[in-house]
């Protein structure tokens, strides 16, 4: 055997090689806002880089290209509950919606929906949605990973609601799960206020209310 073939093979690099556990939210956030404040096209490594304080090396062997550091902060921020900045845990599980009643567990899901897509997290993922017929991991990410959890706890609110007597046979989680995200992005897409606003007024949620189904 010759000597390039005596020499045991190399390991290939592994996608998604691991970097500094604690630098891994600050890279996540700095795509997260970038996104926020210049969209997809004009995002770059070497922005990212900048804003996150680390150099580009260090993005590289973890993320080779662009689109593959937007789809770790996109799929951190579904994982997250898409709630980096809103106040309280940015995970929030469906039982953090049983408040006693039907009406209630809607009204804290629709007020959380809107406090999660507030300021640059809704921002960030409204600047993607024009790749997503380009993306179809990314269009997954979003259109499927973001709507089932949505849907998932609807499941669960409305599944509350039967536990306790109250019926909630009129709630259609999936509809309402499109419902409720259509009404926040089209609420962040056409926000008057400032950058960090919440997306849907007191009115606006409660219209939302009463097109799930209890108003």
């Amino acid at each position: 055997m010759n000597a390039v073939g005596s020499q045991a093979p190399r390991s290939k690099r592994a996608p998604g090689r691991p970097v500094d556990a604690a630098l891994g939210p600050a890279i996540m956030l700095a795509v997260r806002d970038l996104l926020a404040e210049s969209g997809y096209a004009a995002l770059t490594t070497a922005a990212v880089a900048r804003r996150a304080g680390v150099s580009t090396a260090t993005l590289y062997r973890r993320w080779p290209t662009k689109r593959e550091l937007v789809l770790a902060s996109t799929r951190r921020m579904i994982e997250t509950g898409v709630a980096d900045e809103a106040a309280g845990s940015g995970a929030s599980a469906a039982e953090d919606f049983d408040t006693g009643s039907l009406r209630g567990d809607l009204q804290a899901f629709i007020a959380h929906k809107n406090r999660a897509l507030s300021g640059a997290t809704g921002q960030a993922v409204l600047s993607l949605l024009g790749e997503l017929p380009q993306d179809p991991e990314l269009k997954e990410l979003l259109l499927g990973e973001l709507l089932a959890a949505t849907r998932s706890h609807l499941e669960q609110i409305r599944d509350q609601a039967r536990a306790r007597g109250e019926g909630a046979v009129d709630l259609d989680p999936h509809a309402g799960a499109r419902l409720v995200l259509g009404a926040v992005l089209a609420g962040i897409a056409f926000a008057a206020g400032g950058d960090e606003a919440e997306p849907l007024s007191d009115v606006e949620q409660d219209l939302l209310l009463r097109a799930l189904g209890d108003g």
